[in-house]
């Protein structure tokens, strides 16, 4: 295909227990070469707790941001990175809401910036939900869950109070799948 890119050479620069940053030396197609930057993460989830006409959300400091941002529950499990998607869901939900759901619906799969990286994540729908309480990890430090109107999360991306890319497609999709009110 005339818009591929050949790799010609790949070093890490960075690592963490939560990505890996590669500088890629490159050959385009048409025959000039340059440098690509990679971010690898693992694959993460997103959930949409869902009771009545609410769904849950968490608000938390983003520290890019220097702001507290309304979100959906979501993570990945970098120590565990071949636990199963649905697993990892439970999990989440169960860390950052304290809910525990009776079933977990999939909605779907999305890529979170296919510019700079493979990284994508899988869409869930949790109803039947039960209380348990929070179990956060330190780095989740000061995240709050509360039921939020379905109706009022729409709103408040519509205003551009919620930017999380994440938690905007994973509603939005749910929502237009029928599958939210």
């Amino acid at each position: 295909m005339a818009d591929e890119i050949k790799t010609l050479a790949s070093r890490e620069i960075y690592r963490n227990r939560w990505l890996t940053l590669k500088e890629d030396h490159i050959l385009r197609a048409d025959g000039s070469e340059g440098i690509y930057s990679v971010i690898e993460k693992t694959d993460f989830v997103v959930i949409i707790p869902v009771q009545d006409d609410a769904i849950f959300v968490v608000e938390q400091y983003r520290y890019p941001l220097k702001e507290r941002t309304i979100e959906l529950p979501q993570g990945s499990w970098e120590l565990s990175p071949s636990a199963p998607p649905e697993e990892i869901a439970a999990g989440e939900l169960r860390e950052e809401t304290g809910l525990s759901a009776g079933t977990l619906d999939y909605v779907g799969y999305q890529k979170l910036a296919q510019g700079y990286s493979a990284q994508g994540y899988h869409i869930y729908i949790a109803n039947d939900l039960s209380y348990h309480g929070q179990q956060l990890d330190a780095e989740e430090y000061g995240l709050t869950a509360r039921k939020m109107k379905s109706s009022d999360f729409n709103r408040l991306i519509l205003e551009g109070r919620i930017t999380d890319a994440t938690s905007v497609t994973a509603f939005l999709l749910a929502k237009e799948k029928g599958l939210l009110s």
